[in-house]
């Protein structure tokens, strides 16, 4: 398919831009209290119902964008498997990217889960492997073990997937979770695309061995570069491409002043109680990626490029910047990043009910397709065995 060009909104910084059209946008489904503001006291304002959540997709789906991903955590309002089978029935067009750890079910009966929801749902079904950031993180779930052992049960969870999807009967030894005899059926209507996150080269490679879509966090131009660069060589060694998505917030208005406005008072209104309590939850964090937004949050200058703001990871763990502008200035950073081998973006904003409609109103246009065209899934192949 040929690259497009841009439809240009005035004169300036996308006049002879073109994009890939395989190009595929994501949003996140915020499973938490959502609000205008970070960082205060009281919890925001929006509960996360299934009535708001269902909007959120519905929303998404209405403006572009092909699945929401779901995070995973202990603490979190709502339980994310429970609560994503439920939106799935609920709501039509968007699918999910639905996180899920190692430790948190064996892997034996979450294939089972998998395959289930994607036969229930087909093709609305992804699921995104997450790591986790500390050991005292998953501790909490009894998972138990340093970052080593989660590289190698990460390695050991995604095989025995990718083999109880594909193959039967299914025997496998392991340390971690070894089988016997284990039979699924019926398998995946289709197949089930996984993405795998890590910004060390350890868990790059598993990616690549094991994954469809591998993800990195927003950081500075010149290292996502570099990440994508790796990744890609480590693909093109064995014979293998994969896609690379990038995950990031985005604040749009009509002005970048009016940007830069929503910005400041997005963080305005942060307890500093709340802040040091964010600040201590900081000490044994072992993630590479994670060490790395609180490093680009703790400057004297949140803007750490132009048009990119970490003021997000000031009160946030996970990713914590943000393109910050106008919608044209929005569009062009997220082109440039696809320049550097992106292909996926999930992306969100606060609140993120409104923020998925400003993105799809003023910035989607400038990716070739109105706000309510529908995005296939990108990712029809299952990836080899290691």
């Amino acid at each position: 398919m040929d690259d497009k060009s841009f439809e240009t909104r005035g004169e300036g910084m996308l006049s002879n831009l073109t994009r890939k059209p395989e190009t595929e946008f994501l949003w996140f489904c915020h499973l938490a209290h959502d609000g205008e503001f970070l960082g205060t006291k009281d919890l925001p304002p929006r509960k996360p119902t299934l009535e708001y959540l269902s909007s959120l997709i519905e929303t998404s789906s209405e403006m572009g964008f092909s699945s929401l991903l779901t995070a995973v955590n202990y603490h979190m309002y709502h339980e994310t498997w429970t609560v994503a089978m439920a939106l799935l029935a609920r709501t039509k067009g968007a699918g999910l990217l639905i996180a899920t750890r190692p430790g948190i079910y064996h892997p034996a009966q979450f294939a089972k889960m998998a395959a289930t929801a994607q036969n229930l749902f087909p093709g609305r079904v992804r699921i995104n492997m997450v790591m986790g950031s500390s050991s005292a993180e998953r501790a909490m779930y009894g998972d138990f073990g340093g970052k080593e052992n989660q590289l190698e049960k990460t390695r050991d969870y995604l095989t025995l997937l990718r083999k109880l999807w594909n193959e039967t009967p299914v025997t496998y030894k392991s340390e971690y979770y070894p089988i016997e005899g284990a039979v699924l059926e019926p398998k995946p209507v289709q197949p089930i695309p996984v993405y795998l996150g890590g910004a060390s080269p350890e868990a790059q490679q598993i990616a690549v061995d094991l994954a469809d879509v591998y993800l990195t966090w927003a950081d500075k131009r010149e290292v996502i570069a570099e990440r994508v660069q790796n990744v890609k060589a480590l693909a093109k060694a064995k014979g293998k491409n994969i896609r690379v998505g990038l995950r990031l917030h985005v604040l749009v208005r009509e002005t970048e002043a009016e940007a830069w406005h929503a910005a400041d008072r997005m963080i305005s209104r942060i307890d500093d109680d709340v802040r040091k309590a964010f600040v201590a939850s900081h000490e044994g964090i072992q993630s590479t990626g994670q060490r790395r937004q609180i490093e680009l949050a703790g400057g004297t200058d949140l803007v750490v490029e132009p048009n990119l703001w970490a003021g997000v990871g000031i009160a946030r763990t996970g990713v914590g910047l943000a393109i910050v502008g106008n919608p044209e200035q929005v569009a062009a950073k997220l082109h440039d990043y696809e320049s550097l081998g992106i292909d996926t973006f999930i992306l969100s904003g606060y609140p993120h009910l409104d923020e998925v409609r400003r993105f799809g109103e003023m910035v989607m246009p400038y990716f070739g397709k109105g706000a309510s065209s529908a995005r296939k899934i990108a990712t029809d192949t299952v990836a080899p065995l290691a």
